[in-house]
């Protein structure tokens, strides 16, 4: 699959298939909150701020590759 900037209700889609939740009352203003729960605590594990204006909003390849950065997912591209 070839990189390319993703709505955000395909991108919370595809990474919800790695176990990413999301956390919509913890953000600031109109950020959600990404988080990776952890096996022995579900309430905590990594975590990704992300601007949330809509599921039409589209989120560029930088902010993709440092959200899977931060999970450490590497065959989301594949």
């Amino acid at each position: 699959m070839s990189k390319s900037p993703l709505k955000l209700k395909e991108l919370l889609r595809r990474l919800s298939k790695y176990g990413v939740v999301v956390i919509s009352k913890r953000g600031k203003g109109s950020e959600i909150i990404l988080l990776l729960p952890n096996t022995d605590n579900p309430q905590k594990g990594p975590q990704y701020p992300l601007k949330n204006h809509g599921d039409g909003t589209e989120i560029s390849i930088p902010v993709i590759n440092a959200i899977l950065r931060r999970f450490n997912i590497t065959d989301f591209w594949d």
